[in-house]
Order: C-alpha cells, then sequence, then structure tokens
C-alpha cells in the first residue's frame, strides 16, 4: 500500500462521510418514532437428494430464494427462508435472511442463495455489495466471495457451501456494525479482504495481513516502555494503520508490541471501551502496562476506558470493587479527538436519527456520541473529569478555519490538561495525523512522548 487514496479516487474522510449519507436516503422523508411492524415472510420446501429449490413468491422479498443442488441431502429435508427481523447488530434497512437448516456442510459443490438488498446499498451505487454470511447468532460475519449483483433488480446472489445468516452488505456497514471485536495477534496473519474500495478483516478473508508489530503474547506480559495499542475512530480499522508513513511503520523500534482494536464502532464509545476493559483485566500478566494511541472516536474510547469503565454498571462483567486501568497505562495520545463532540456527529443526530426507529436508535449510539447534544458521552465525562494516573496528550489539526476538516480545534482543545500533559497543533487533516505520521512530524512527537519516563 502506498497511497492513502483507493484506485477509485475515494479518500479516507470521503468513506467516512458516505455511509451516513447511504443511511439517510434509505430513511425517506421521515416518520421515525415507532419501531417497524414485525414483518416474518417465510417460504419453505422438502428437498430430497435430487436436490432443488425455495423461493419467496410474493411480498416485498419476492424473489429471495435457495437452490440446493443434487446430492446435498441423503433423505427429504425441510429447508426455510425467513426474514430475520430484530437483528441486533443490523439496521432494519437492511433485510436479514435467515437460511436452514444452517448445520448442512455440503463436501462438494455449493448452496445458491439469493437475497435482496436494502435499496439504500443500490440507490448509492451498490457495485461494492456482497453477501455476508453468520453461521450462528453471535458468531462471526464471514465474506462470501463469490457473488453476483443484480443492479437492475437489487439483489446480490451468492454460492456458498453452508447455510446461516446472510445480508446484502459493503465493507463500509461492516466496519460500523458486523466486524468482529478483537485485538488480532501481530505475530500472526489476520485474515482480510478487499471489498470494492474499502478493505474488511474477516475470519474467511484471503488476504493475509500482519497487524501491528510484535505479539499478543508479549503484550500482556511486557511493561508500557514496550507496548503501545492503537484505538482506530468511527467507521475506523486497523487496516488503515498499515501504510509506509502511517504509526506501525514509522514508530521507534523501541515500541516492540504494536497491537490495534477491531470493533464494531457505530455500537458507540461505552460498548467498545468497556469490551476493552475486560479483555485487559482478563488477559493481562504481571508486569503490564502499555501506552495508548486515540484517532478521532477511539480516543473517546480510550478516555472511557480509563476514566468510566471500571464505574459503569451496565458493563458485563461489573463488580463494586472494578477499579481504573490508569496506572497500567503510561500516556494516552489523543489524535483528532472530539472532545466536545463533532459537526459530523450532530449531523447524523439531526439528519439521520429521527428516521430511524427508535427501537434501533441504539445501534448507531456512536453518532450521539461524537453529536453536541449535551447529553452526549463526552459532555458527561467532561463535566466529570479528574487527572488520572495516566498522562494525557493533545495532537491536533487546522487546515485552515479552526478544524482539521472533521474535528475543530476548539473541541479537541475542551479537556484541560495537568503538570507534565502536552498539546501540541500540526498543519495537517484529520486522517493525516496517523495516516502521514513520518512525514508531517507526528510519529517524532509520539515517539518522544512515549520515550519520556
Amino acid at each position: 500500500m502506498t497511497d492513502r487514496t483507493t484506485a477509485t479516487g475515494k479518500s479516507q474522510a470521503s468513506r467516512r462521510l458516505w455511509p451516513w449519507l447511504l443511511l439517510a436516503s434509505a430513511c425517506g422523508g421521515g416518520g421515525g418514532g415507532a419501531a417497524p411492524v414485525p414483518e416474518l415472510v417465510t417460504a419453505a420446501a422438502t428437498i430430497g437428494p435430487e436436490g432443488g429449490s425455495v423461493i419467496v413468491t410474493d411480498g416485498p422479498h419476492a424473489g429471495v430464494s435457495l437452490a440446493v443442488p443434487a446430492g446435498a441431502v441423503s433423505a427429504a429435508t425441510r429447508f426455510t427462508i425467513t426474514v430475520d427481523v430484530g437483528n441486533p447488530a443490523i439496521l432494519s434497512l437492511f433485510p436479514v435472511y435467515r437460511f436452514a437448516p444452517r448445520d448442512l456442510v455440503l463436501a462438494s459443490g455449493s448452496f445458491t442463495v439469493k437475497v435482496r438488498g436494502g435499496d439504500s446499498l443500490f440507490d448509492n451505487g451498490g457495485a461494492d455489495s456482497a453477501c455476508f454470511r453468520q453461521g450462528a447468532p453471535g458468531a462471526a460475519w464471514n465474506l462470501v466471495a463469490d457473488n453476483t449483483i443484480d443492479l437492475a433488480n437489487r439483489f446480490v446472489t451468492s454460492r456458498s457451501d453452508r447455510l446461516g445468516d446472510f445480508v446484502a452488505w459493503n465493507g463500509s456497514l461492516h466496519r460500523l456494525f458486523t466486524t468482529q471485536r478483537q485485538l488480532p495477534d501481530p505475530a500472526v496473519p489476520t485474515a482480510g479482504a478487499n471489498l470494492g474500495n474499502v478493505p474488511v478483516l474477516v475470519p474467511n478473508g484471503t488476504v493475509p495481513l500482519l497487524v501491528g508489530r510484535g505479539s499478543l503474547a508479549s503484550f500482556w506480559s511486557s511493561p508500557a516502555s514496550a507496548n503501545l495499542l492503537i484505538v482506530p475512530g468511527l467507521i475506523g480499522s486497523p487496516i488503515d494503520f498499515l501504510w509506509p508513513d502511517d504509526l506501525v511503520a514509522s514508530l521507534s523500534p523501541s515500541v516492540q508490541n504494536i497491537v490495534l482494536l477491531s470493533y464494531p464502532s457505530a455500537n458507540g464509545v461505552a460498548a467498545a471501551a468497556n469490551a476493552l476493559y475486560e479483555q485487559i483485566v482478563a488477559s493481562k500478566q504481571p508486569g503490564f502496562g502499555c501506552s495508548i494511541v486515540g484517532h478521532s472516536m477511539g480516543g473517546l474510547v480510550a478516555r472511557y476506558l480509563l476514566e468510566q469503565s471500571h464505574l459503569d454498571a451496565a458493563r458485563t462483567a461489573f463488580l463494586p470493587t472494578d477499579v481504573s486501568l490508569a496506572p497500567l497505562v503510561k500516556d494516552l495520545v489523543m489524535l483528532g479527538v472530539p472532545n466536545a463532540g463533532s459537526e459530523l456527529g450532530s449531523a447524523i443526530v439531526s439528519g439521520l436519527l429521527p428516521r430511524i426507529p427508535v427501537g434501533e436508535q441504539a445501534l448507531l449510539q456512536a453518532a450521539i456520541d461524537i453529536s453536541y447534544r449535551a447529553d452526549a458521552i463526552t459532555m458527561r465525562m467532561n463535566a466529570t473529569y479528574v487527572d488520572n494516573a495516566t498522562r494525557y496528550h493533545i495532537l491536533y489539526g487546522d487546515i485552515g478555519g479552526g478544524s482539521d476538516g472533521v474535528v475543530t480545534v476548539a473541541s479537541a482543545l475542551a479537556l484541560p490538561l495537568f503538570g507534565p500533559e502536552t498539546s501540541q497543533l500540526f498543519a495537517v487533516n484529520h486522517d493525516d495525523l496517523h495516516g502521514k505520521a513520518a512525514q508531517n512530524g507526528i510519529a517524532t512527537r509520539i515517539d518522544t512522548i512515549l520515550q519520556t519516563p
């Protein structure tokens, strides 16, 4: 990778904006409020060794189908297609189809699954669409590699050796809602894939990626001087930090372990921070410590991890005796962090959120978190913030007009600093705060921070 802009000319910044435009176009002209009336559309057929098909013949899902090849089953078997309303991870704008039985795996040949895509995928082009498959509730979503897209009729047809839940999706939506929450091991290739112009991490990807530096085993047992955790922002991914001028390649070799977080960022700050808190508590070994670099919303995730997660009774494994992780984190470097919200978050909240059913708005918690709303998580964290054991450093951009193009200078500096904590301005845009860190001096500045006792 040598260029921060994709072959189609879509930059990281435009990639950040367009999924929200996609969602807004799907919502129509208002009318949010009540959740949609559940619609259960099922087609079924009993199919034997000779093979056959199941087809939805009428209604809004007409044309959705499953073709079962000859020899897939040895005896008559009931196959069904169900529209999964109320999927816990995916907005109902994008229908999820459940093809059963799930436990069938073909030794040869493949099922042919045809699903209808959400209108917004095709209103915005649709050429980057593909089917994603989930084998069981809570399991990781895999990219189905063999896809045919019918732009005119808004279908995606895929071939798979097993059934499960299928959705017509794209790379940005996968990053937002269904990417696997994980800390990829830098010592082991992580599976990735290129979906249009958006690279994604998927368990069955065919592109092996070394994500980070060192190893997870070393990370969990090494001191802060050797360890760095990077938290990407909204729609971000560890993949975004692997360019030659980015942080993984350009930080000093003294940072022996660089580990990056992958998470479904639409779920919001607290969800990401609390899950990370529990992973650290469960995995750290004696002597563990680290520093953190958080880009954009990733800096808010890091702040919540240090300031609030141990106090959050909504965290899955919460105990009243839980303690802050701040003593384990030497430095937090915030790159373009919206410490008092952003125009992007406020635009999503005012323009999109009212058009999303109330019961699904929690799936877009990130928009509220980075907005200017009085109840945004930033406002609550700022109102209760007290200096802690971690040193905070604010590195912010200004390309004119007091903004890096996404986050204003005022928002980045909205958090008070104490004692040895620092702030520094760079004349770069939001993504180049990390993407061109070697060129613009930010990598050198971070090295200095990390090497200061």
